[in-house]
């Protein structure tokens, strides 16, 4: 009876040892993702820094719908050459994420330069688009996901997860 128990409890050692470590893995992971991101964003103030060469972003406006909806999470590739009727994301003047798509490609001052326009939107935006300025391609959309991380952004909300995780984790201990 002592020799299963003690069987047992070693079982539970041994899952508790692989789970840890599991825990600690995904936690590196994530610190070292964020701490490439953070060298990206300090080296090229002025771009969103990207991983794999993809960037994502949510969308705020409906602009661009039926194509991409308020609360989508796009995908863009890195890609400063968009041929017209790609949908790019680009920085504006208020360094503001846009995502609209190209209608027209002009060469002005010996510049590549790009027109582009919502697909809900009546008329072309005003300012045109500099290559520098682009954030990449679209790729694909994530449906509404975007909403949940906008939801996050209320302090007030983000008060409340907080006590409930840590009335789980004082519960749990």
């Amino acid at each position: 009876m002592k020799k299963d128990n003690i069987n047992e409890k070693n079982k539970k050692s041994v899952l508790r040892r692989i789970i840890n470590i599991i825990e600690y893995s995904f936690i590196a992971i994530i610190i070292l993702v964020n701490v490439i991101l953070i060298i990206k964003s300090v080296v090229n103030p002025r771009k969103t820094p990207s991983l794999f060469g993809k960037k994502s972003f949510i969308i705020v406006s409906g602009s661009m719908i039926p194509t991409i909806n308020i609360g989508d999470v796009v995908i863009l590739t890195e890609n400063d050459n968009p041929n017209v009727y790609d949908i790019i994301g680009f920085r504006d003047n208020s360094s503001t994420v846009i995502v609209h798509r190209v209608i027209d490609k002009k060469e002005i001052d010996e510049q590549i330069m790009f027109q582009t326009k919502g697909d809900n939107n009546n008329t072309a935006d005003i300012d045109l688009v500099k290559r520098e300025d682009i954030e990449g391609k679209y790729q694909t959309k994530i449906p509404y996901i975007g909403n949940g991380i906008m939801f996050l952004y209320n302090n007030f909300i983000i008060v409340v997860v907080i006590i409930v995780v840590f009335l789980i984790i004082k519960f749990m201990l």
